[in-house]
């Protein structure tokens, strides 16, 4: 019997692992240490994303509370979108919110929420067909559209129609 094949069995018999069997355990122990790596961030980015929609969400319902109690426009105006002279303070209707955009976004005060610098919400309000949808002038319908970004990537959008009451 050669000497290495009888070293190699008394090896075996005193319970010492070969290289080969170090090595391969050693590759098992390092994939299953990168497998739980690559789960763990994975997680940590369902969370983050969970968490940014959550709070997406709440700041798109907050200009919705401020929208929704606003006339359709201004009785007898000719301007869609803010009238001359007119601020965020003062917006009185709907299409006053015209393109506007806001960051940080606003709380149902219209006042900032300094707490979400990193955020920003857009308004868009657009006069459509109320049998189409397609853009158009002079309707009695307004399309909504409010986005919340986060760092400038859309995080949320919601839209909705407001048709003009009888008597507005």
């Amino acid at each position: 019997m050669p000497i290495g094949a009888r070293a190699g069995r008394h090896a075996r018999e005193r319970g010492i692992f070969t290289f080969v069997e170090i090595m391969l355990a050693t590759l098992v122990l390092a994939l299953a240490a990168t497998a739980t790596a690559y789960w763990v961030e994975s997680v940590n980015e369902l969370n983050t994303g969970a968490d940014e929609a959550v709070i997406g969400n709440a700041l798109v319902k907050t200009m919705e509370e401020i929208l929704a109690p606003l006339p359709f426009r201004e009785p007898g105006g000719t301007t869609f979108g803010p009238e001359p002279g007119e601020s965020l303070a003062t917006y009185d209707d709907l299409d006053d919110f015209y393109r506007s955009a806001f960051k940080p976004p606003l709380n149902k005060d219209r006042g900032v929420q300094s707490d979400y610098g990193t955020w920003s919400v857009s308004v868009e309000v657009a006069e459509v067909d109320p049998t189409t949808l397609l853009p158009a002038t002079d309707t009695d319908m307004l399309r909504i559209k409010v986005s919340a970004k986060r760092n400038e990537r859309v995080i949320t959008e919601a839209y909705w129609l407001r048709a003009r009451a009888a008597l507005e």
